[in-house]
């Protein structure tokens, strides 16, 4: 009777040992997971005391960069309207300076021609040299 006493002691002995074994792992695994949370959490804290300056320069940042980008909208578009200006008037000036150079041709070949209707140059065939300035060529 006593042996079996005895056994059961031991076998209650190892079960709490093994019991208070797996708690003391338990409370390892717990400590390594409050040093980590606490370093994750002073870190967060770090970078928002941090952060703070960081993003009041960085919102400074951008109101000057969205000033200087209205800045240059305006300047962009005063450009545009200045090349469409030029555009216009070098069309026109293009316009007047080929209604010149036509008329110029009709002046230089009512020059050339006398009063009896023949051109001081002689064209070859029946096709008088004004003529071969008006004809297009194809390419």
């Amino acid at each position: 009777m006593i042996w079996i006493a005895i056994a059961i002691q031991l076998i209650l002995s190892a079960g709490l040992l093994y019991a208070s074994w797996q708690v003391w792992m338990l409370r390892n695994t717990l400590k390594a997971t409050v040093k980590t949370v606490d370093g994750w959490t002073e870190a967060c804290e770090n970078s928002l005391q941090v952060s703070t300056p960081s993003l009041e320069v960085t919102r400074d940042g951008v109101d000057t960069a969205r000033k200087q980008y209205q800045i240059l909208q305006s300047q962009l578009e005063k450009i545009r309207k200045l090349l469409s200006v030029l555009a216009r008037g070098v069309s026109f000036l293009g316009s007047r300076w080929q209604q010149s150079r036509k008329s110029a041709k009709g002046a230089s070949n009512s020059l050339n021609n006398r009063p009896n209707g023949k051109s001081t140059k002689r064209s070859s065939g029946s096709k008088s040299s004004g003529s071969k300035h008006n004809v297009k060529r194809r390419r």
